[in-house]
C-alpha cells in the first residue's frame, strides 16, 4: 500500500515538472529576438519508469527537460525595437495548441495521481483503526 503512495507522489512530482515547463512556454511564446540572436527555447519533460528489480515499475522520474529549436520563427513586427530593417524579429517556436492540450493530459494525470494518494492513505488508516 505505501507503494501506491510512493508510485503516485512520484507522478505528481512529474506531473508538477510539467505544468511548470508548460507554464513557462506559454509565458514566453511571445518573446522576440533580433534575427539572429538567441530566441527562448521551449522545454519538454521526457519521464521514464523507475525500475524495480524482478517486478513491476515504481514509479516515473523525469528523465531530461529537452530543449526546442534554438532558431526561432521570423515574424514582421517593424514597432518592435528589437525589429531589423525589414520589420522582422523572431518568435521562439511554441505550439500553443500542443502546449494547451499538454496542460490539460498534465492536470488529469495530476488529479488522478493525486486521487490514488488519497484513497490508499484513507485505505491504510482505516487499517489501523480496524487493529486498533
Amino acid at each position: 500500500m505505501f507503494e501506491a503512495i510512493d508510485i503516485a507522489g512520484s507522478g505528481i512530482n512529474v506531473d508538477q515538472t510539467w505544468l511548470d515547463t508548460i507554464g513557462g512556454n506559454v509565458a514566453n511564446a511571445n518573446d522576440t529576438a533580433a534575427p539572429g540572436q538567441p530566441v527562448y527555447q521551449a522545454q519538454y519533460v521526457v519521464a521514464q519508469s523507475v525500475p524495480e528489480e524482478g517486478g513491476p515499475g515504481m514509479g516515473v522520474e523525469v528523465e531530461q527537460i529537452q530543449l526546442g529549436p534554438a532558431q526561432g520563427e521570423l515574424g514582421y513586427d517593424p514597432t518592435n525595437p528589437e525589429a531589423n530593417a525589414q520589420g522582422e524579429v523572431e518568435y521562439p517556436v511554441v505550439d500553443l495548441p500542443t502546449e494547451m492540450t499538454g496542460l490539460i493530459e498534465s492536470q488529469t494525470s495530476y488529479q488522478a495521481n493525486a486521487s490514488v494518494m488519497s484513497k490508499a492513505t484513507n485505505a491504510y488508516e482505516s487499517i489501523l483503526q480496524i487493529k486498533a
